[in-house]
């Protein structure tokens, strides 16, 4: 059970993770999910919004991954490998971060096979992410790293994507970010999924 230490600890991550655009991240990372890249032109119809206005935005976000033809291929979702494999219908798409990989599913409306690796000792983690549940996390005490986001970032992969690790175990995450990190949170994968949960309630009210 999360106490209220922890409890308020995520109320924060929450409200600092909500994209200062929800319409327009939800609506890319719907675009992006069926595999394949999008132009900001496209990404601007999907919204009915000023091409000029949507490209501005894009712009404002620091990790936005782009194509040589400047066409999108990631923003928390992506077309290019990371450690997290993110897979839809039997295709392959990565995520950034182990929440990226918990609340994708909430937002895009499928069901996710994610296959990672332990930050520290690059052991297998896998679960089934619906967009109401989690299922078959292996194993089963697996956990996830969650740090409080900078409140006025522009790249939260940087800030907050690059520190969101899955662990095989608290003991393993523990002894690692003993190692490595301050100020970092070790959650369960149901604690995490519930904070994706949280996220995803905040986003859609705005689309």
């Amino acid at each position: 059970m999360k106490t209220m230490n922890l409890t308020h600890r995520l109320a924060g991550v929450a409200e600092r993770l909500v994209p200062a655009n929800p319409e327009l991240f939800v609506a890319l990372l719907r675009e992006i999910a069926k595999g394949r890249s999008v132009s900001p032109a496209a990404l601007a119809a999907v919204l009915d919004r000023p091409v000029e206005e949507v490209a501005a935005t894009l712009e404002k976000n620091q990790g936005t991954e782009y194509d040589v033809s400047g066409n999108i291929v990631g923003y928390g979702l992506t077309l290019r490998e990371t450690p997290h494999a993110f897979t839809i219908d039997g295709q392959r798409r990565f995520v950034w971060c182990a929440l990226d990989a918990l609340l994708f599913p909430v937002l895009i409306g499928e069901t996710a096979r994610v296959s990672s690796r332990c930050a520290a000792s690059g052991a297998p983690v896998s679960l089934t992410v619906a967009p109401t549940e989690i299922r078959n996390v292996v194993p089963a005490d697996a956990v996830v790293s969650l740090v409080l986001p900078q409140a006025t970032t522009t790249d939260v992969r940087q800030s907050f994507c690059c520190h969101v690790h899955f662990f095989a175990s608290a003991i393993v995450a523990r002894e690692w970010v003993a190692k490595h990190q301050q100020g970092v949170e070790i959650v369960s994968v149901q604690e995490a999924f519930d904070l994706s949960q949280e996220l995803g309630r905040h986003m859609q009210q705005t689309t």
